[in-house]
């Protein structure tokens, strides 16, 4: 269990770096270079990575000491996704669209994953 969640965070990052750089050229072709745009995915990447690894946390808790809710994990990673958005929106030197972008790529990401894995298993 804890192997596959550590391979899948790793996937995760890895995907985050590509997914960060093609955003970062679509918006160079299209608005030229601000510094706005790579603050904001680095900073979203981090927030991103920060929670789920406070969900990765969360899932090795309920599994190996059946601690079946981590209302203070939700609340921080909550608290993080909402300073992301914060910062976002009230700097002018972090472009929100790019900071709350990378906080989707799991979804992206993992449905990739799933796709790939089932590949994989139906070839024997």
């Amino acid at each position: 269990m804890q192997e596959d969640l550590h391979k899948e965070l790793h996937f995760v990052a890895a995907g985050t770096l590509v997914l960060d750089l093609l955003v970062w050229i679509v918006s160079f072709i299209m608005v030229k270079f601000r510094i706005a745009v790579l603050t904001g995915l680095l900073l979203g990447s981090v927030g991103m990575m920060c929670n789920l690894l406070l969900l990765r946390r969360s899932i090795l808790n309920a599994v190996y000491h059946g601690k079946t809710r981590d209302f203070k994990g939700y609340l921080i990673r909550v608290l993080i996704a909402s300073a992301v958005i914060a910062a976002g929106l009230m700097s002018e030197h972090v472009s929100t669209i790019t900071a709350v972008l990378p906080f989707l790529y799991p979804k992206i990401l993992f449905g990739i994953f799933s796709v790939h894995s089932n590949k994989k298993s139906k070839k024997y």
